[in-house]
């Protein structure tokens, strides 16, 4: 069994930990057991569904990008964090750790993305090459191209 460690690191304060929605959930729900398929998709959307009301989520992904490598930490699985983690920029000559945490983006800043994607998925761009210039996954390209309904587009 995985444990979230409610101690502080180095410098860093125990604030935002005491306001989290969490704080009173069993920790359980946050590791969830199922290896793969439906099960670990419910089991993590169980999760998902408490950090989404969070009233400190940014200072949680922050911490969880950098501090817990399993479970469901900061709005994010152990896989979205890991790919966080290789895309970080770090301080010249440090070389034990990540310089920049990034936080999650706003939903207001994310529209001029959304344009522009719908207007590359409209035109018929590779839906790879869109997830890649936008900085978003596959899934939510390919999502957005449902949600549009549009059927062509390239890199099925």
């Amino acid at each position: 069994m995985f444990t979230v460690d409610p101690t502080p690191s180095v410098g860093e304060e125990l604030d935002w930990r005491a306001g989290a929605a969490c704080r009173d959930v069993d920790p359980e729900l946050f590791f969830p057991t199922p290896i793969d398929g439906a099960a670990l998709v419910a089991a993590e959307r169980r999760a998902l569904s408490v950090c989404r009301v969070c009233p400190v989520l940014n200072a949680c992904r922050s911490w969880a990008i950098v501090e817990q490598p399993h479970g469901i930490a900061g709005g994010l699985t152990e896989d979205e964090r890991h790919r966080a983690r290789q895309t970080m920029p770090r301080l010249a000559g440090c070389a034990d750790g990540p310089a920049v945490v990034p936080g999650p983006s706003l939903r207001t800043d994310r529209a001029p993305a959304i344009a522009a994607g719908r207007t590359a998925l409209t035109a018929g761009a590779d839906r790879g090459d869109i997830a890649r210039a936008l900085g978003v996954t596959r899934r939510t390209v390919d999502r957005r191209a449902a949600a549009l309904a549009i059927s062509a587009g390239g890199g099925r």
